[in-house]
């Protein structure tokens, strides 16, 4: 089992992602709505305001996760983060200029709705829109990064490491598959969630003109919702299939399933995670082929407005399953690849197809280095890995999480910290996207006005 540590790191990444995710898709469907808005379908408009409200909420959500995990990781785990930070600055320093990009995006976009000229406001959505989809560019790149070191390089002249961004976005096999499959499941499940939300307020409007708006957004989002859950099976496989590269985070996935590499074995099985994720993404698509065809021949049930909207919900929660199954495959270590390099599993000679150059007679303080200031905690989970794959002589001191943050009565007030964050999260968020009906009649008088 992880620790404390690792499991407030995971809850608060995992509402930071998830948002951040919704946010990709928002900010094209957004733009979209509105330009079809303003080419004479008026009554769009007060979904795109609807939408671009909980667009705001979500990326105010995101922000404060993603801040508040910074702060624990740098609070559990300080070595780590200056020692990462290092080598993957310029994959982080891409991903946040383009959220500052995107952050000014936002708000020009909205201070500009109904003020600026339509060519000004489109432009501004379209940097919004390609702003949202450069950020994962650098972010994905330090996840494959953690699957394979691709473009590391060591001086052992000068102790020194560098990155060879080039190698590290071009020889990695994992970094294409999970950058598309990331972009592809954002942009699904903003659909599923703007589709299952519409489907429900259907049925809770307070007028019928409302209602038959809410029935076109929800008819409008059911295809490519559809065509979404399809495509991500197949871009499932293919970041599976890349993963075979690295056979200790594979295997614990996927080898008590039956689909193994190198020698087969799991050394911290998560293959129970991959079936949670596989059970909602099941459900996703019988609630898509359940419910779709009454809602595309307008004859939507209360049933089926509930159905499309728990498909939403759960689209999100699969969101959060795959990040973490995608983390905890490689616990307790930084980089997957490197238990699998000393234990044998994978020859040195690979490293080169991967533009990493490591001299091998610095390649194991190199790794015991790498890894031993960020393996999670020291834990018994952690010592029978090391032992079990026979490579618990190249750790000979594994650096424990900072003691004075897992403390009892800092846990006590972290707890108390998250679940307040949590409770306002959630009540901003589905207030938002739920319960819009006043501000959205207000916002059609305005469009009608304007």
């Amino acid at each position: 089992m992880v620790g404390l540590a690792p499991a407030f790191l995971a809850l608060t990444f995992g509402l930071h992602i998830t948002m951040v995710n919704l946010g990709i898709g928002l900010a094209w469907v957004v733009p979209y709505l509105k330009w079809r808005a303003d080419r004479g379908e008026r009554e769009l408009e007060s979904v795109a305001r609807a939408l671009m409200r909980f667009y705001a909420a979500t990326y105010g959500v995101a922000g404060v996760f993603g801040t508040a995990f910074t702060v624990f990781l740098l609070s559990y785990y300080p070595h780590f983060l200056g020692f990462a930070g290092n080598i993957t600055m310029i994959p982080f320093g891409l991903a946040i200029m383009m959220i500052v990009l995107h952050f000014f995006s936002i708000s020009a976009y909205w201070y500009g709705w109904d003020r600026w000229s339509r060519r000004t406001h489109y432009f501004i959505g379209f940097l919004l829109g390609i702003s949202a989809l450069l950020i994962p560019v650098g972010f994905r790149a330090v996840f494959a990064f953690l699957n394979i070191p691709a473009g590391l390089g060591y001086d052992p002249a000068h102790h020194k490491f560098y990155l060879d961004v080039v190698a590290a976005l071009t020889k990695n096999p994992t970094y294409l598959p999970l950058y598309v499959k990331s972009i592809a499941a954002a942009f699904t499940t903003t659909f599923l969630v703007v589709m299952g939300a519409y489907a429900y307020k259907y049925f809770i409007a307070g007028s019928e003109e409302e209602k038959q708006v809410a029935l076109k957004t929800a008819k409008m989002f059911a295809k490519p919702a559809a065509i979404g859950l399809g495509l991500m099976l197949l871009l499932g496989l293919w970041y599976a299939f890349s993963l075979e590269s690295v056979p200790y985070k594979f295997n614990n996935v996927f080898a008590s399933l039956g689909w193994k590499v190198a020698d087969g074995k799991a050394y911290y099985n998560v293959s129970w995670l991959f079936v949670l994720k596989m059970i909602m993404y099941a459900f996703q698509i019988i609630a898509v082929i359940y419910a779709v065809p009454a809602l595309l021949k307008g004859r939507l049930t209360r049933t089926h407005g509930k159905i499309l909207l728990a498909a939403g919900v759960v689209a999100i929660v699969t969101i959060a399953a795959g990040e973490y199954l995608n983390a905890f495959s490689q616990y307790p270590f930084f980089i997957a690849v490197w238990p699998d390099v000393l234990s044998g599993r994978v020859p040195l000679s690979k490293l080169a197809s991967y533009g990493i150059n490591i001299p091998k007679e610095a390649l194991p303080s190199v790794v015991s280095t790498v890894n031993s200031v960020v393996l999670l905690d020291n834990t018994a989970s952690t010592q029978h890995i090391l032992r079990s794959m026979g490579i618990a002589k190249f750790f000979p001191q594994v650096n424990p999480v900072n003691e004075i943050a897992v403390e009892g009565p800092v846990v006590a007030l972290t707890f108390g910290f998250l679940a307040f964050l949590l409770a306002a999260a959630a009540y901003l968020v589905f207030y938002v996207l739920l319960w819009p009906s006043k501000t959205e009649a207000k916002a059609v008088a305005e469009a009608e006005e304007y």
